[in-house]
Order: C-alpha cells, then structure tokens, then sequence
C-alpha cells in the first residue's frame, strides 16, 4: 500500500492511499500538529513496532475510517467497506495508546501515571522514538506541494 502525504499551504496535510484491498482512499486536509502529521506518526510508530492491526493495518485491510473518502468520486460507496471498527478496533485503539505514549516520551513531556502494564518498555519507546524523528526529519524536508510517500 502506498501512503501519499501531501504537504498543503496553512501547514495543512491531505493523505491519499492507494494498493491497499478496497477502493482507493483520500483524507481531506488537516491541520498538522506541532511536529509533523498525527497519522504519519502512526505510520512511523506502527511499523517500528511492527503493529500490523493499527490504523495503518486496517486501512490496509480496507477499513473505512472517519473521515476517509473514495478517491474516485464515481465509487458509489457500496463495496462492504465501511467497517472500520470491525476490522481492527481493538487493534487501532491499542496502537493511538502506544502512538500517544511514544509521542509524549520523545517529546519529553510527563507520561500518564496510573496504566499498568505500561504500554510500551524501554525498548520500544527507543524504536518509536527514533521513528518518530526519522519521519518528523522527512516531513520537515517535504516541500508545500510535494509529497511524502510512505510504503506499508
């Protein structure tokens, strides 16, 4: 599957997927967080950690997530595609935890007390980390109007 990140003017991103089972996907543009895209983020965090049943894992797998459109405006929508939740909801809840976490601790900022097991060692908030910034050093170096691809 190929994951489009497109850099827009406003420090906006548009997301456009394509190779994955199911019609071709486009997320409409969103304002980008503080560093880079929260769902390159994800694309980072998942596949260091090799979290198959993820965000990235379920669109892959042809969920429909909120806010997601066909990318061919003629798909009359009707394809059984639409079970974003049944098709990994457990998995993409437990990955935006695991994302959340990895975010805070690379940024430094306090990690939610209380959660036990934690959701990520030692080890993994390193990988995720380092992810993080790899894919925080690409988007820095996407021009506007260009875009960043990702292959899952």
């Amino acid at each position: 599957m190929e994951i489009r990140f497109i850099r827009l003017p406003g420090n906006r991103c548009e997301i456009s997927v394509s190779g994955r089972e199911g019609p071709d996907l486009r997320l409409p543009a969103v304002r980008v967080g503080h560093i880079l895209p929260h769902d390159l983020m994800h694309a980072a965090v998942e596949r260091a950690l090799g979290l198959d049943d993820g965000l990235w894992g379920a669109i892959a797998r042809g969920a429909m997530i909120d806010g997601t459109t066909f990318a061919d405006v003629r798909q009359n929508g009707d394809t059984g595609m639409k079970k974003a939740l049944s098709r990994g909801g457990d998995g993409i809840m437990d990955a935006e935890i695991k994302v959340n976490t990895a975010y805070r601790a690379w940024r430094g900022l306090p990690l939610p007390a209380g959660r036990a097991p934690a959701p990520l060692d030692a080890a993994e908030l390193e990988r995720a980390g380092k992810a993080i910034a790899e894919a925080a050093e690409r988007w820095e170096g996407t021009p506007e109007g260009g875009a960043l691809v990702w292959h899952w």
